[in-house]
């Protein structure tokens, strides 16, 4: 009887103990502060080159992710453009609302850019960084970007009018693509009508992009025969 009683106190106590523990938990989940951070990319390089002379502005889009709930107003976030930016707020580039809508846990914020003659000669960054309002704090920095200073709280945007070699070639369209050209590059450009295609990160966007390429390539050799670069060597996609 002693043993029988003892074991009901010890179970009474466990279970008294787990629903403590239940709401110290649910607590530290509903009282948690509002966040919000970059999803992915985390840098974008746009060209001009990509579009006719006509075209002076253009839109880009940073996926923006919530931590913590849902609410059924409008919540207001701030980007910090860093002083160290040659790219400049409302001249070269300017925000959408920064806003996250109502019952919302995500937003592609666009960001509207401009054709400046300036980005004939040099290339302008735009470094970005999640700044605290009364409705957000920054979220965090995924330990996947250790050392990387465009992480879920950074953000880079690179702007010009020239054909440069994209940063993401070697490591990730040369899998791809083959070695880099100009002509190569300009064929791309022409052919995919963006001057963002580097940017694009997931399996099914650049097998689009390789696949696109390829029978565009192909078209263009059955009417006109190879296409020849800069350096007198067949443009080829692997």
């Amino acid at each position: 009887m002693k043993m029988a009683y003892l074991k009901r106190i010890i179970c009474t106590i466990c279970a008294g103990l787990l629903v403590t523990a239940c709401k110290e938990d649910q607590s530290l989940i509903y009282e948690q502060d509002a966040r919000i951070y970059f999803t992915q990319g985390l840098t974008t390089e746009y060209s001009f080159t990509a579009e006719p002379a006509s075209v002076v502005t253009d839109t880009l889009f940073i996926p923006m992710r919530i931590m913590g709930a849902a609410v059924d107003r409008d919540r207001t976030f701030n980007i910090i453009v860093d002083d160290s930016s040659t790219a400049k707020l409302g001249y070269h580039f300017q925000f959408g609302p920064l806003v996250i809508p109502a019952d919302s846990y995500q937003l592609s914020l666009p960001v509207y850019i401009y054709r400046r003659p300036g980005l004939k000669d040099s290339v302008v960054n735009a470094y970005l960084t999640i700044g605290e309002t009364a409705d957000f704090k920054p979220g965090y920095i995924d330990k996947a970007f250790s050392g990387n200073p465009y992480n879920k709280q950074h953000y880079r945007i690179s702007l010009n009018d020239q054909l440069l070699k994209p940063s993401t070639w070697d490591t990730r369209w040369a899998t791809y693509f083959g070695s880099y050209s100009r002509t190569k590059h300009q064929f791309i450009n022409q052919t995919y009508g963006s001057g963002a295609w580097p940017s694009v990160n997931f399996p099914q966007d650049i097998n689009f992009v390789v696949q696109t390429m390829k029978l565009a390539l192909y078209n263009y050799e059955q009417a006109n025969g190879p296409l020849i670069d800069e350096n007198g060597e067949r443009v080829v996609f692997l």
